[in-house]
């Protein structure tokens, strides 16, 4: 729509308002309520932000363990340490756990790639769904995931219906945010209820790998 400058002002506003609010980050309204204080939110969460080169990629054809909890290696160093940020999450233990369901609907723009498919093109993931690959690697329970029954491999292998969402759910993207689809809220609320429920057992990923670089990374020992 064109206006001129008679166009009263208020109609202005009116007219733009919309595209305003999709633009603001998700984070920032929050689709449930929050588990987890802003303050730890914003110094654990925030940095992932920060973060230029996670060393990986997701692929929509590729192997279920693509996860920033484990970058690309090469033939002399197959296991690599996460970024910082990352590192840091699991160092929290169970404290992570309400920081990254409250992440989910984040939809402030990463610098992780998604390879995109016949339908997406390829795109930067936004940082919600960065956080639900971290939150199904250190959470277990037969309600979100079946090891049992994984008879597909790919994006969200062994996730149970209503947990999982993929990195292209988003109606449109922009440099700095992504619009949302409702399905992403509604895997949200769905983690928010099993964490309410006091259903989500922590699960640390590294304590499988007795490696000198996962090391601090492990569960201590008691």
């Amino acid at each position: 729509m064109k206006w001129n400058v008679n166009t009263p002002k208020l109609i202005q506003r009116l007219i733009l308002l919309p595209l305003f609010v999709l633009l603001i980050p998700q984070s920032v309204f929050g689709s449930q309520p929050r588990l987890a204080s802003l303050a730890a939110y914003h110094r654990y969460i925030d940095p992932l932000l920060a973060v230029k080169d996670f060393g990986m990629e997701y692929y929509d054809d590729g192997a279920a363990d693509a996860s920033v909890l484990f970058p690309q290696g090469d033939k002399d160093q197959p296991y690599r340490r996460p970024v910082d940020p990352v590192a840091t999450l699991i160092k929290l233990r169970a404290r992570s756990i309400p920081l990254l369901v409250d992440c989910l609907t984040d939809n402030r723009v990463t610098s992780v790639r998604f390879d995109g498919n016949n339908i997406t093109r390829p795109m930067n993931v936004p940082l919600g769904y960065v956080c639900l690959d971290i939150l199904m690697a250190v959470v277990t329970d037969r309600s979100i995931s079946d090891p049992d029954d994984c008879g597909d491999d790919g994006l969200g292998a062994c996730i149970r219906e209503g947990f999982y969402f993929r990195p292209d759910d988003y109606a449109n993207c922009w440099k700095d945010v992504c619009l949302p689809r409702p399905w992403v809220t509604v895997v949200q609320r769905n983690w928010t209820a099993q964490f309410l429920a006091h259903r989500l057992r922590l699960h640390n990923p590294y304590d499988a790998y007795q490696l000198d670089q996962y090391k601090d990374l492990m569960t201590p020992k008691k």
